[in-house]
């Protein structure tokens, strides 16, 4: 994986930090856990090798788990699955589905 410039250091943790805002705001305990393993991935990237790796192959693991500070499968696979629960909702015919259909569409 190539070296980040600083522009792309920026935009991954802004990113990044957004994300877990987003996480928190919608009760995505699973997401924001995933997202604190990137970090303490990133973050002991910079301790592992304890001199026992050269300064290339350090730099290849810490420039691997920066740009997999934003990678969520968990988080986005149970993302899908509300999804389609909800779009299968919405095709109910009861009133109760069909008002909160009415209330959510925009």
């Amino acid at each position: 994986m190539k070296t980040p410039t600083n522009k792309e250091k920026i935009l991954q943790y802004e990113s990044f930090l957004h994300k877990i805002n987003s996480f928190i705001v919608s009760c995505n305990n699973d997401g924001i856990k995933e997202l604190v393993e990137n970090a303490d991935n990133w973050s002991y990237a910079f301790r592992i090798s304890n001199g026992e790796l050269s300064d290339r192959e350090q730099q290849k693991l810490i420039n691997n788990a920066f740009w997999k500070l934003l990678d969520t499968p968990k988080a986005n696979k149970d993302a899908e699955e509300r999804q389609k629960f909800w779009e299968r909702r919405s095709g109910c015919p009861c009133r109760r589905c069909q008002n909160l259909k009415q209330r959510t569409e925009y």
